[in-house]
């Protein structure tokens, strides 16, 4: 009976361990959606599957979700290191929801890197209800825990609350969001960079954030940017605006073209700054608003900018020296 349990036992190991390595070699390193395909199927890229949420699980962590077609694959949730490709433009529609959610949470031996790339996706929020203009979904991309997101040639509007929400609850290390080649219109809020502790990091690069409801590019606790080659226009509240009693933030702005909003730039922190270089700031409600007129905090000019044509020029900036 002893040597029966023994046995027994070794036949319930080596089952267990044989499911373990069917689930780990059952997960490809790039796996493939299609209009046409099928959740069931395998993913490959014979047998695609429907939807981005039912291709994550069949992937490996650092994999990538390619489209082999134009279409409709859904919300996802990310929690591991992947990339999305949308390749010929996939799209998801989230009416009444959030299209992305971005949560890889740290101490995962297998995904130290906790990195995602989203790229050639157009993400729509449009639907019957929400805040009029056809908004009805909630937020495009909502980072909570990463080290590094990259969004790259996306498409994004018509979303309720932010168009990129990179508002981190714990990353001690810091994490840092890349946006390239992108488009942001139509939300309510087009970039929010926030984090509970640690710090978010944002770079945007090549952006257009453009028609949103309040304001283009919003920088809170613990939040930092830095922008390039960037188009921010037709914000009602603000183009690019530090929040109120944000004490560590920064912004810098460089070759940036800021327009056509109720204030081009604001900062309302305390002991934040945002610099300016080679950026126009033209035809704003108010141009420049600062709490703050010290050198070396509020708002500070390297003397290249462009800063006219708003209906109220508001704070001067401070000059600070060419190096």
């Amino acid at each position: 009976m002893t040597k029966f349990h023994a046995t027994l036992k070794s036949l319930i190991v080596v089952c267990f361990t044989l499911a373990i390595a069917s689930a780990v070699q059952a997960q490809a390193t790039r796996t493939w959606v299609s209009g046409v395909g099928d959740d069931a199927n395998p993913c490959s890229r014979t047998a695609p599957c429907k939807t981005f949420a039912g291709a994550i699980s069949k992937t490996a962590i650092g994999g990538e979700i390619d489209a082999l077609d134009p279409g409709g694959f859904g919300a996802v949730t990310i929690t591991k290191s992947i990339t999305i490709d949308g390749c010929c433009m996939a799209s998801i529609l989230a009416s009444g929801t959030t299209a992305i959610n971005v949560n890889i949470a740290s101490g995962n031996a297998n995904d130290p890197e906790r990195r995602v790339t989203i790229r050639h996706i157009s993400i729509n929020g449009t639907g019957p209800v929400g805040g009029g203009g056809g908004r009805s979904g909630l937020k495009a991309i909502n980072i909570i825990a990463a080290l590094a997101v990259h969004v790259e040639n996306c498409y994004i509007q018509h979303f309720t609350q932010e168009g990129i929400n990179l508002n981190v609850t714990n990353e001690p290390t810091g994490a840092a969001l890349f946006v390239k080649d992108t488009n942001i219109q139509n939300c309510n809020v087009g970039v929010n960079v926030t984090a509970a502790t640690g710090v978010a990091i944002a770079n945007l690069n090549n952006v257009r954030i453009e028609k949103m409801l309040t304001n283009g590019l919003v920088i809170g606790t613990h939040g930092h940017a830095h922008v390039r080659q960037t188009y921010i226009a037709f914000c009602p509240t603000d183009g690019v605006s530090m929040g109120a009693g944000v004490t560590d933030g920064s912004v810098n702005l460089e070759s940036t073209f800021i327009a056509s909003n109720g204030t081009g730039v604001r900062n309302g922190g305390t002991g934040s700054v945002i610099d300016l270089s080679n950026s126009s700031i033209l035809q704003n409600g108010t141009g420049i608003a600062s709490s703050s007129g010290a050198a070396g905090g509020g708002v500070n000019s390297h003397g290249n900018n462009m800063i006219s044509g708003n209906t109220s020029p508001g704070t001067t900036p401070n000059g600070v020296g060419q190096q």
